[in-house]
């Protein structure tokens, strides 16, 4: 378990004694902070004596993964000319996987090749990384690097310094610092700013790469419809945000839940439902209740060890069910019904805190039982959907651009600051 594990870990904990809880704070901020001061000071060091290309341009992708919108920008420059892109994988596995499909100019972060490019480079692009701490043994310094924040959703819950665990035992400090911050409209420049300590003028409204994919001709992927051919069925995706400070995510919420009638209804439809916790709460078993879903061969789990980019599964599914997941603001592109469970909606409020009244800025069912959750499923797949007007209106809200052209203005930017 790394160093970044281990403290998100002791976050979700709160059952220790007043003693453990000192060592926990110890090590928790104080360790952490040592890392990251003698980290800091390293790398100010190194910045100074190597001599920064401007044209070297570096996507950092620190998860797993290869996904989200450090991929998906990425592949579209990565065969451009006038700038060399580089990507620098943590994940030793995805380098190597990477490097057995032919690309280019990837390279894995461990190596004295890698520390070398990390150093010359002057623009890094990242998508995860509210933490500097996720980054090391590198550290990200805003004073001799541009650092463009991709970003992983538009934020409809509060984030980062807006929430109370980053005000805490002076966890700000560890705060990743910001050149630049990429949104999908004027108003999420505005949380931006204020979520990340950054000017407004510093936050670019362009859109999200990833969502390119979803509004692209050709968006569903043949190799994974091929592997999973139930894809072309009735598909309800079920995926939940991440409770990261609050009560286990759970799924199927409901007093009333009957697995046998659940499972009748979507045999008689034709329907699957997948079932994709978010990757935090995979990581770490994080779930309140485990009832006995799977036990339906039409309740399947889709999380990423099935298909490590939600983006290429979301093309495919026809109902998305979620609740503040920021999923569900991406998944408006595409036109298609929505339903939420928010079965802890007053004590996520108390305890994160959303943006936008959840009644009012949302496209879609709020369900509380499973009758109704069966009688809303029933209505979209005969084709009735009381939502589709409320829909535009709330995709408008979200999205100022909706062309599938975010990665090539993100690009042109990029180019008129480096000139």
């Amino acid at each position: 378990m790394c160093c970044t594990e281990i403290f998100i870990f002791i976050e979700m904990s709160n059952t220790y004694s007043s003693f453990k809880k000192l060592k926990i704070f110890i090590v928790k901020i104080v360790f952490l902070h040592i890392i990251i001061f003698f980290a800091r000071l390293f790398f100010s060091i190194l910045e100074i004596l190597v001599r920064s290309d401007k044209s070297l341009i570096l996507i950092f992708m620190s998860e797993n993964y290869y996904f989200d919108n450090s991929r998906y920008y990425f592949e579209y420059v990565k065969d451009k000319s006038d700038y060399k892109h580089v990507l620098l994988c943590k994940n030793k596995n995805l380098y190597n996987s990477l490097k057995s499909k032919g690309y280019n100019n990837v390279y894995y972060a461990n190596t004295l090749t890698a520390l070398c490019i990390f150093l010359r480079s002057k623009t890094v692009l990242i998508s995860y990384g509210i933490s500097s701490g996720g980054f090391l043994p590198y550290y990200l310094s805003p004073r001799f690097k541009t650092i463009i924040y991709l970003g992983h959703g538009v934020p409809m819950k509060y984030l980062s310094l807006q929430t109370p665990v980053w005000r805490k035992n002076a966890k700000h400090f560890q705060l990743q610092k910001y050149s630049i911050s990429i949104a999908c409209s004027d108003i999420e420049k505005l949380i931006h700013a204020a979520c990340f300590n950054i000017y407004n003028k510093d936050v670019w409204a362009t859109g999200l790469p990833r969502n390119d994919y979803l509004l692209s001709d050709n968006n569903q992927n043949p190799q994974l419809l091929a592997k999973y051919p139930f894809l072309a069925k009735n598909i309800i995706l079920y995926a939940p945000t991440w409770r990261e400070e609050g009560r286990s995510t759970e799924f199927f919420p409901f007093e009333d839940y009957d697995i046998d009638k659940l499972h009748g209804f979507l045999e008689s439809t034709d329907s699957y439902i997948l079932v994709r916790g978010h990757k935090e709460d995979v990581r770490m078993d994080n779930f309140s209740s485990k009832k006995n879903y799977f036990e339906s061969d039409r309740i399947i789990s889709a999380n990423q060890d099935m298909c490590e980019d939600v983006y290429q599964l979301l093309t495919f599914v026809d109902v998305l069910i979620t609740d503040y997941s920021s999923l569900w603001i991406d998944f408006l592109l595409l036109d298609r019904p929505i339903i939420y469970f928010p079965y802890d909606l007053v004590d996520y409020l108390d305890y994160k805190g959303l943006v936008f009244e959840f009644e009012k800025y949302t496209a879609g069912e709020k369900i509380y039982s499973q009758e109704s959750f069966i009688e809303s499923l029933h209505k979209y797949i005969s084709g009735e959907d009381l939502y589709a007007e409320k829909r535009k209106e709330i995709r408008d809200f979200y999205h100022k651009f909706q062309d599938g052209r975010s990665s090539e203005r993100i690009y042109n930017m990029i180019r008129s600051q480096l000139k």
